[in-house]
């Protein structure tokens, strides 16, 4: 097994841990110790280099990995499930076949994801924390709420993003770079109410996709929320 097949190991571990402790299980394994996310494969690295300083403080027999793959590991990891009760912990059918009215294949998506392929917004918002989709479920029902008699705001889902348009107009765009969830508004990023220091932003106007909407706000958190809402309700 390559090291790109064993970070597509792990990330499927979290993600089924994370399944099962409803939460997010990223950085609670013992080899998380040796983690440096600016490295490509950080999971992969950081195992191999948890199994390397195991291996010098008390050499042992190699463990295997768990049985659906093939190589030696020093460092434990909790109980992997076997094939059959993996598939049968995965998400029910409706969510596996389809994200955000998209076709989606949870086996095709890891495999890309391991593979360090671009996924699509759709993909994306699939593999998405609870957290991270309430958030979005609150950005989309403030950007498309509108008082009777006012043109309605439309949302299309493209490969990139999700663009909210208005009598033509692109009024924002939600994207998932990461785990970060981003809007983008057709606001100013230099005008002076925006650059107090309260309202933490990026300039993207520089990009072809962005040009309508150059203002980009991260939503990562309660307050980041609170402040995308209060942004929205400007625009509109």
């Amino acid at each position: 097994m390559n090291k790109a097949q064993l970070q597509g190991m792990l990330d499927l571990k979290k993600w089924y841990d994370s399944e099962v402790n409803h939460r997010d299980m990223c950085g609670t394994y013992a080899f998380c110790a040796f983690c440096d996310k600016s490295v490509s494969l950080p999971c992969a690295t950081a195992y191999e280099k948890a199994n390397e300083a195991m291996t010098e403080a008390q050499p042992v027999q190699a463990a295997p990995l768990p049985e659906f793959v093939s190589a030696p590991a020093t460092v434990s990891t909790p109980n992997m499930p076997t094939p059959k009760k993996r598939a049968a912990a995965k998400k029910p059918a409706v969510e596996q076949d389809s994200s955000l009215g998209k076709k989606f294949n949870y086996d095709k998506v890891m495999a890309k994801k391991a593979a360090r392929k671009s996924l699509t917004f759709a993909e994306k918002y699939a593999l998405s924390s609870d957290t991270l989709k309430d958030r979005y479920a609150k950005l989309q029902a403030a950007l498309t709420d509108t008082a009777k008699g006012e043109a309605k705001i439309k949302s299309r889902i493209s490969k990139q993003c999700d663009t909210y348009r208005r009598n033509g107009e692109t009024v924002a765009k939600i994207t998932i770079i990461g785990t970060s969830l981003r809007i983008n508004l057709p606001l100013d990023p230099n005008a002076e109410e925006f650059n107090d220091g309260k309202t933490p932003h990026i300039d993207m106007g520089h990009k072809k996709v962005y040009e309508e909407v150059p203002f980009q706000f991260k939503v990562n958190s309660k307050l980041g929320l609170k402040r995308a809402l209060a942004l929205i309700e400007l625009i509109k």
